[in-house]
């Protein structure tokens, strides 16, 4: 019996694998080499699989996360919270402000943007968030780091940029070292994407999303982000940091270890490759 289970774990773990390897080439139009990984969407694949990642489970909790970026760099720039729950029930809708962001604490993605309350169905929304509450972001995912949390509720107030548009600016941290940033933009209309360096040259890439047709300014507090970024990726061997820029404030968004699920295509792949030689897979060991 106990032959069996193994076999037929082994066996499911085979064909995890070879749908991944499907997934990965029909994305990236390469091979996964999971024994040799040279390209940083490879190495995100292998840290997946080797990087023991329940270690960083307090880094992407939405809730715990907070304690860690106060003792970092100060709580001035975390996002006023309004409240956290364990039960949707516990929720009393009339109690929130006209706006704020519901978050799940244990995925990524897992947002409502509530611009004004009185035109949202409460209903609708408590049930997405039950799902959420009911929901394993690491079963769906296959990302360790989010295995071990309890499923919660944030509410944050809902930061506003006056362009109407907040961009997110992502700093990718190898080895405690900001070396690339991402801007994210139009994200619930058309989502755009520009990758920088730190000097703010942008690069000739397109990493999923279609570029700003005008790139983004640099944000005059760059600098000042960039130690944030260096400061809150100490120790790790690699964290992608986002941060917002808004009315001449920054604000902490998250941490991220496993950008893009290392399903993100880049284009063209030299960055791949490029991103791929900044990351050492020897510092998860």
């Amino acid at each position: 019996m106990k032959k069996r289970i193994r076999r037929t774990k082994r066996n499911f773990q085979t064909d995890k694998n070879k749908l991944l390897n499907k997934k990965f080439k029909k994305i990236h139009g390469y091979d996964l080499n999971l024994e040799n990984p040279k390209t940083f969407s490879e190495k995100i694949q292998w840290v997946k699989y080797h990087g023991k990642l329940e270690r960083f489970s307090k880094y992407v909790d939405k809730y715990e996360v907070r304690q860690y970026v106060k003792e970092k760099i100060g709580e001035q720039y975390l996002i006023p919270l309004i409240s956290v729950f364990d039960n949707v029930d516990q929720i009393d809708w009339n109690m929130l402000p006209e706006s704020f962001a519901m978050k799940a604490n244990h995925a990524s993605g897992w947002n409502i943007i509530v611009e004004d309350k009185t035109m949202v169905n409460q209903e609708s929304a408590k049930n997405k968030m039950r799902k959420w509450l009911q929901s394993s972001y690491y079963k769906l995912f296959s990302e360790a780091n989010y295995r071990n949390i309890k499923p919660r509720v944030v509410i944050e107030e809902l930061i506003k940029d006056p362009s109407g548009d907040l961009k997110d600016y992502k700093f990718f941290c190898f080895h405690g070292e900001p070396k690339f940033i991402q801007v994210d933009g139009d994200r619930f209309t058309e989502h755009k994407r520009d990758l920088f360096d730190l000097d703010w040259n942008k690069l000739p890439l397109k990493l999923k999303f279609t570029n700003f047709k005008q790139s983004p300014l640099k944000p005059a507090a760059l600098n000042e982000m960039i130690q944030l970024a260096r400061q809150l990726s100490e120790g790790l061997p690699f964290v992608r940091v986002d941060l917002y820029y808004t009315n001449d404030r920054i604000y902490f968004g998250e941490l991220t270890f496993t950008p893009g699920n290392g399903l993100e295509r880049f284009s063209p792949r030299y960055y791949d490759e490029l991103f791929g030689n900044c990351l050492d897979i020897n510092r998860y060991i």
